[in-house]
């Protein structure tokens, strides 16, 4: 790609959006199969919604066509992956959820999930005038299907390429209205990407200040604390049933509201244990982080009155180094956090010895607080 002079030579001011656009072509220019976009409806708005690379190589391109920010549509996007190793591929469901997040993320518009019921059936999809039998889900005006493409036992094979996964994902549209082709020219989908960065922009408007840099409800003494660890135990336990039942993990559509519950309990560390904020966020995260862990590993935390207390225990001793009945438990976590912190700069000569140190600080740990709900249950508390 050449750059033109800015305003005064001969060319010509530039044309940023056109640099931008040749600069996304370019990405795109040495990949090793088809690209596939819909030839009906024609929705019109055609752009580039993304593309990844796997270990260096070209493995994803998403096109779409439609309107992006209505929540009736119509609006559909065909993503083209590298069949092989990848992302999970997670249930069509899943897609659906994508759909709704990505309407919120743009829009701002909270789709309710489970409000229409689901069907799932293997219709017919056609691509380049040849019919591919396809999985599909179908929640109301969402839905989203699957099928392979140029593989042995797809119709299309031998045709040239890399044989990839089609992904549709659609609102406002009926499947069977869909139909797919390859995509030889994608200089108006690079052109249209700009377009939709450009309107992406326009809707966010003047970007919030840092959360840092907001004020925000005063708390008092320790809730803030409290509640940043109840907000981040609940999570990290939705997120750890999401894994082990395989679905797609997915943080809380508010993240605004993390943003702040953290903020707050930076402000009140600092403020009550007298630390620097570098001090004191990473004060936050070591207890975030315990608790989370203690929530993963032990079945009496959350919900009891043990957890209660140990909560309470853990929290003042970040906060004021309290001679707490945990403490043999808190200074084991200290020793565990360290050992995590280590272990992303350790060399390879290094990992194994260091990896064996923090499997016996992680015992340790976890056998202390077992020890102090043991002591706590013959006190009678």
């Amino acid at each position: 790609m050449q750059y033109r002079g800015g305003g005064s030579g001969s060319e010509g001011p530039r044309d940023i959006v056109r640099e931008l656009a040749e600069a996304d072509l370019q990405s795109l220019g040495h990949r090793t199969f088809r690209v596939y976009g819909p030839i009906a409806p024609l929705l019109g708005s055609p752009a580039l919604t993304s593309w990844e690379q796997h270990n260096g190589k070209l493995a994803v391109v998403v096109l779409c066509h439609g309107s992006l920010f209505e929540p009736d549509g119509p609006y559909v996007e065909v993503r083209t992956q590298v069949e092989g190793p990848g992302p999970w591929q997670y249930p069509l469901e899943e897609l659906v959820e994508d759909e709704r997040e990505r309407l919120y993320e743009h829009a701002g518009i909270d789709e309710a999930a489970g409000t229409d019921p689901a069907e799932e059936s293997e219709p017919w999809f056609t691509v380049d005038g040849i019919p591919v039998r396809a999985r599909l889900r179908v929640e109301g005006k969402l839905w989203a299907a699957r099928f392979a493409v140029g593989g042995p036992d797809s119709p299309l094979r031998g045709r040239g390429g890399d044989p990839v996964v089609l992904t549709v994902t659609a609102r406002g549209v009926a499947p069977e209205r869909v139909a797919l082709r390859t995509v030889e020219e994608l200089q108006p989908y690079a052109a249209g990407r700009q377009l939709l960065l450009q309107s992406l922009r326009e809707r966010r408007g003047t970007p919030k200040p840092h959360v840092s840099e907001r004020e925000l409800p005063q708390v008092q003494g320790l809730e803030a604390h409290r509640r940043l660890i109840d907000h981040s135990v609940q999570e990290s336990l939705r997120i750890e049933a999401s894994l082990e039942s395989g679905h797609k993990p997915r943080l809380s559509r508010t993240p605004d509201d993390r943003a702040e519950l953290w903020e707050s309990a930076v402000r009140q560390q600092m403020r009550l244990a007298g630390e620097d904020r570098m001090e004191a966020n990473e004060a936050v995260t070591a207890l975030v982080n315990q608790m989370a862990k203690l929530a993963q590993r032990a079945d009496w935390f959350p919900g009891t009155e043990d957890a209660r207390a140990a909560v309470e225990e853990s929290i003042r001793y970040t906060v004021f180094d309290s001679d707490v009945p945990s403490i043999g438990a808190q200074r084991a976590w200290q020793a565990e956090w360290g050992w995590n912190s280590s272990l992303s700069a350790a060399t390879n000569g290094e990992r194994r010895r260091r990896l064996e140190e923090h499997l016996a600080a992680d015992a340790a740990w976890l056998e202390q607080w077992q020890t102090w709900l043991m002591e706590r249950s013959e006190s009678g508390n």
